[in-house]
């Protein structure tokens, strides 16, 4: 497993904690709701580089998707332009 696999994996991990303890999702439903969103592909996508960013970041970025259908509403979205 090369760095940058592990990095992804580490932060998908605590992304998944995070919309566990914030949108009291079970494991099994966050991890589900994390890998059938956009930001989950945005997040595969090494052109994006959004594995830099970090995982509090990309849950803003999750949360904004999964309340309104778009990663863009969220206030965090502009700051990575």
């Amino acid at each position: 497993m090369n760095t940058h696999t592990h990095i992804k994996i580490s932060i998908i991990s605590m992304v998944v904690r995070l919309i566990v303890e914030k949108n009291h999702l079970d494991e099994q439903e966050a991890i589900f709701a994390f890998y059938n969103s956009r930001i989950s592909d945005k997040l595969a996508d090494r052109d994006v580089g959004l594995y830099r960013y970090s995982p509090y970041l990309i849950y803003e970025l999750w949360n904004a998707e999964y309340q309104t259908g778009e990663f863009e509403q969220s206030p965090y979205y502009w700051s990575l332009l």
